[in-house]
């Protein structure tokens, strides 16, 4: 039996990309995981065909009314609940002057409101254990100032402050709460991304290649494990040296 039998983490985003690399590693691990996302796509529903562990709960962070039930399900299902990894987000590019409210509103609903309101229903249950970690899945863009990330820069800014507010609040019950930081990971979304742009990203970077869902999947791992048991309120950039 594995050392990690019994342990429980929920992961947002879980149907593909960051989320699903990270829930099949903690799957292969030994753990419980539940895997939260609007929709079972095809690479979730092999990982539960492959791991009768893994589980999936439906998640649409642009409604509230999804996120309360998709907690109290969580929460009703499960006894204990050791990690919770905020993976989930949307994009959007565009110019400050270009911007409609509209839009931004939405980005900030799905990549910093409803994933408190997750956090803060699945919080309670690792503050009455007094144990468990949080990794929030931020962004350089929200470090940085670039042109077009207005929204989604300023939702991941907006994570990343909470971490360090989590981590001072949660830290006397024994919950640590860390973010991660990556640049371009080479995801679905990131397709997304014209050329030009990964040319610059390139040229500002100091080593060569790419990020991958599994580089940040062997970070997330370091963060939940004993490892890094005096880690927290900590922001790590995984971003090749991106300057």
């Amino acid at each position: 039996m594995s050392e990690n039998s019994g342990r429980t983490v929920v992961v947002t985003g879980g149907s593909r990309g960051i989320g699903l690399a990270i829930a099949a590693r903690f799957a292969a691990q030994g753990w419980t995981v539940v895997a939260c996302a609007p929709l079972c796509l095809e690479g979730l529903d092999d990982l539960i065909a492959t791991h009768p562990s893994v589980t999936f709960v439906p998640l649409d962070l642009t409604d509230v009314a999804s996120v309360k039930a998709c907690a109290q399900s969580i929460v009703k299902d499960h006894a204990r609940i050791d990690a919770l990894i905020n993976v989930a987000g949307i994009a959007l590019g565009g110019l400050f002057s270009m911007t409609r409210i509209e839009d931004m509103k939405r980005v900030f609903d799905v990549n910093y409101f409803n994933q408190i309101v997750l956090t803060q229903y699945l919080a309670k249950k690792m503050v009455r254990a007094k144990a468990g970690s949080i990794v929030n899945i931020a962004s350089t863009a929200g470090l940085r100032a670039d042109a077009g990330t207005l929204a989604y820069g300023g939702s991941k800014a907006a994570l990343i402050h909470a971490t360090g507010v989590m981590a001072t609040e949660l830290g006397p019950f024994g919950i640590r709460v860390n973010a991660i930081a990556p640049s371009v990971v080479q995801t679905p979304m990131a397709a997304e991304m014209d050329d030009t742009s990964k040319a610059a990203l390139d040229a500002r970077s100091a080593l060569p290649g790419t990020v991958e869902a599994s580089n940040v999947a062997d970070l997330v791992e370091f963060l939940v494990s004993d490892a890094s048991a005096k880690m927290t309120g900590q922001v790590i950039r995984l971003d090749r040296g991106l300057h």
